[in-house]
């Protein structure tokens, strides 16, 4: 990596945000996965999962992809989100990412969560600039 990023308070990655989601997240071959278990801290209306935090997981994942691949950070220029099925609060998910293509300082993405039978949640394209 170019410059020693201080992750450690990321909102998605960081052990020492109090408030984060404290993802672990594996690097693979051409993307990524983690899993994660919402609780009422993250809750929209009743008992799933705000939708907003959904698209994090998507958002938290496919940068952390491009920043340990890539070695820089990159900030999310683009990120279009559909919804196929809630979250239920307590239900782990899958979060599943991979590279598209890469084309200079754009990195494109696409993603899935996914829920424990196996349902689709969310899927998501986004295109990430890498910092020069």
């Amino acid at each position: 990596m170019d410059r020693q990023e201080n992750v450690q308070h990321c909102f998605g990655c960081g052990k020492e945000n109090p408030i984060g989601l404290h993802l672990s997240i594996r690097i693979e071959a051409t993307g990524a996965v983690t899993s994660f278990t919402p609780t009422q801290a993250h809750a929209g209306y009743g008992d799933r999962m705000h939708g907003g935090l959904v698209t994090t997981l998507l958002d938290e994942v496919m940068g952390d992809y491009v920043y340990r691949t890539v070695g820089k950070p990159a900030y999310t220029a683009r990120l279009e989100v559909r919804f196929h099925s809630s979250v239920p609060i307590g239900e782990t998910v899958r979060i599943t990412v991979v590279q598209e293509k890469i084309h200079g300082r754009l990195v494109v993405m696409s993603g899935r969560v996914c829920r424990a039978d196996g349902t689709l949640a969310a899927e998501g394209k986004a295109t990430l600039m890498i910092r020069a």
